[in-house]
């Protein structure tokens, strides 16, 4: 793909937590296009959304082929409709984050600071591309700022409720309220996400793609340990990083390190540091505990808007670098 005009784009499941993300971004950033059409695949059509101060209607996405024609097509859809499109091969370039819960497929996997422009120009005749889980996005942007290389890291990432999607996120608000009203009655298979935190199957699983997918941003990960718990937060997760020093180091400050990354924002030394702190920024906050044979970071970050961002800037990325659009 290449690119002389402004692109025709589609946003595929524009009702959800990340498709909404996606859209006010476009506008924020002033991202150029000819064309913005939204869709939905289940439920959410017929709906509008804010986009620019505009209301827009969000149609059915009944069948791909209604995207043919348009040039990138962001799917912020479950991982079985978006293979379904993405096997359909409808015409556009394809930015699918149902990636972000799976190990690295054959489509390349990319995110700013840790994708330079010149690669995604390289990679522009691929037809799809996969944006990483925003842990392993945090992950990778802290252990490449760090230079970590050979000791091992352990991290335990904490996601709020909007990491499932607004129906995991509306689940969490009724179970709460019920919770409080002692009325919460649960089925055999549902689980109590209010005022509770939990490890199952799917939380294992996310992890082990995680540490597969930082390896994949990196090229090469030190030894690494992910394990993934669900938190009864709303908006925003966290991620707790040990790094062991492993007695190479270049002798530079961890915090100047950090602090000259693209996409970290350090809290200032002291400051309590929550996850409400960081709902709403593009940037990862971070605070930092240098000890005497590790390096122990807390991470606070708004996953769905860190997740749209990733994808936007794929879009950008192609846009700029690309000389004339086929």
């Amino acid at each position: 793909m290449s690119i002389s005009r402004e692109p025709k784009v589609a946003v595929v499941g524009a009702t959800g937590s990340v498709g909404n993300q996606l859209i006010e971004l476009i506008a924020a950033r002033g991202f150029q296009l000819s064309e913005l059409k939204l869709f939905a695949t289940e439920g959410g059509a017929m709906q509008t959304v804010d986009a620019a101060g505009e209301e827009r209607l969000v149609e059915a996405l009944e069948s791909p082929a209604e995207l043919r024609g348009f040039d990138i097509a962001f799917l912020a859809v479950p991982a079985p409709r978006a293979a379904e499109i993405v096997a359909a091969r409808p015409g556009p370039i394809l930015i699918d984050l149902s990636e972000a819960n799976r190990s690295p497929s054959d489509a390349p996997m990319v995110a700013p600071g840790l994708t330079s422009r010149e690669a995604i120009a390289q990679l522009r005749n691929a037809m799809v591309f996969a944006t990483p889980h925003p842990v392993a996005h945090v992950l990778a942007t802290c252990l490449k700022a760090l230079d970590a290389r050979a000791g091992f890291v352990a991290a335990t990432a904490m996601l709020g409720a909007s990491a499932g999607g607004r129906d995991v996120l509306t689940a969490a608000v009724d179970q709460t309220t019920d919770l409080l009203g002692a009325r919460l009655e649960l089925e055999d298979d549902e689980v109590q996400r209010g005022f509770n935190a939990f490890m199952r199957e799917h939380e294992r699983s996310v992890a082990t793609a995680i540490a597969a997918q930082v390896t994949t941003l990196l090229g090469k990960a030190p030894p690494l340990f992910v394990q993934v718990v669900a938190i009864p937060v709303l908006h925003g997760s966290a991620l707790t990083v040990d790094i062991q020093r492993d007695g190479k180091g270049n002798g530079d400050d961890p915090v100047e390190l950090l602090r000259a990354a693209p996409g970290i924002l350090m809290a200032e030394e002291g400051e309590p540091l929550g996850v409400i702190d960081a709902v709403g920024q593009e940037a990862i906050v971070v605070s930092i505990e240098p000890r005497a044979d590790s390096i122990a970071l807390w991470c606070v970050f708004d996953n769905t808007r860190l997740a749209a961002l990733g994808a936007l800037w794929i879009a950008e990325t192609l846009a700029l670098s690309s000389p004339a659009l086929t």
